[in-house]
């Protein structure tokens, strides 16, 4: 199965937004005949956002990144809304981890998802034009950790694979506990001597750490820091700088050395983007809030 590589989340760590809090999204699962479990299946990259091949309404396969800082189900570019003709069945407010400027967004009912034979179904998902950048490849939805919430799910970066299965992350020292921020994981992230909570986010392709702007203008960067362009997001407008620091970021039991790093961060939690996570294989179980994270912190440092 052959499709661009696709990306609209570029210079915009949280452009698709999380759903406000409060906000009620029902997915039911319904498993394919022959009955699935799980699924495996090629990890394609959205730019450094992982993605996969979904079929909608038995329709496809389309390219759908896997977002864990968007709140929700999932969210359907508003071209593949007209081309299904999907019926919107309501609003919700989308908003940014800053809180402020909520705007909303359509809603639509969709029958089904079916990602390698495992099937969801009477999903409500957001909607809106997610490929405004000519620049950028384009993508046709979302998909959350909260629609894959029942199971364990493995996004391995090395062997370009995601995965899904039935099971539970044990107590273990390599296992991290999380707090869910609407299903999205919240993690103790340290720099240097700061320690903060991050937000895990696969959507976010601007940087590796993108970081409060009062604790970046603390940290000892190595040569210039540059202007890497400008985002949006649904409050604004802004201005993004990126730079190599001497201190060094921890966080799930990895070390990342001379570290890049980006800001502003839209509010004051930190963000941990899919090219922090490129060298690794990531696991999360969401109905235990753990994650595990495994391989080698040592190419990602600079």
């Amino acid at each position: 199965m052959n499709f661009q590589t696709v990306l609209r989340k570029h210079l915009r760590f949280l452009l698709l937004g999380g759903l406000a809090a409060g906000t009620a999204l029902t997915v039911k699962l319904q498993q394919a005949a022959p009955a699935k479990e799980d699924f495996e299946v090629p990890m394609r990259l959205a730019g450094s956002m992982p993605a996969v091949e979904v079929m909608v309404n038995g329709k496809g396969p389309f390219v759908f990144g896997i977002d864990t800082g968007a709140q929700g189900m999932a969210r359907v570019d508003s071209a593949l809304v007209e081309k299904l003709g999907l019926k919107t069945s309501g609003s919700v407010q989308g908003t940014d981890p800053s809180g402020r400027g909520p705007r909303a967004m359509a809603t639509v009912r969709v029958e089904s998802l079916e990602i390698g034979g495992l099937r969801f179904s009477d999903i409500e998902a957001a909607t809106r034009d997610y490929n405004l950048s000519p620049r950028m490849p384009k993508i046709d939805g979302i998909l959350t950790l909260n629609l894959l919430s029942e199971y364990l799910v493995t996004l391995d970066f090395r062997g370009k694979v995601v995965r899904a299965a039935k099971g539970e992350l044990p107590k273990a020292p390599d296992v991290q506990t999380y707090r869910s921020e609407g299903g999205i994981p919240m993690v103790e992230l340290t720099v240097g001597t700061a320690t903060l909570d991050a937000r895990i986010d696969t959507g976010n392709g601007i940087g590796a750490f993108v970081l409060p702007t009062s604790l970046a203008e603390k940290l000892s960067f190595i040569g210039e820091q540059t202007t890497v362009g400008r985002a949006r997001s649904v409050s604004g407008e802004m201005e993004i700088k990126s730079g190599q620091v001497r201190e060094t970021i921890r966080f799930a039991g990895e070390e990342f050395l001379e570290p890049s790093v980006t800001y502003p961060a839209l509010g004051e939690a930190a963000n941990i983007g899919s090219k922090a996570l490129a060298d690794f294989t990531v696991t999360f179980d969401p109905r235990n809030s753990r994650l595990r994270l495994t391989g080698d912190a040592a190419e990602r440092s600079k």
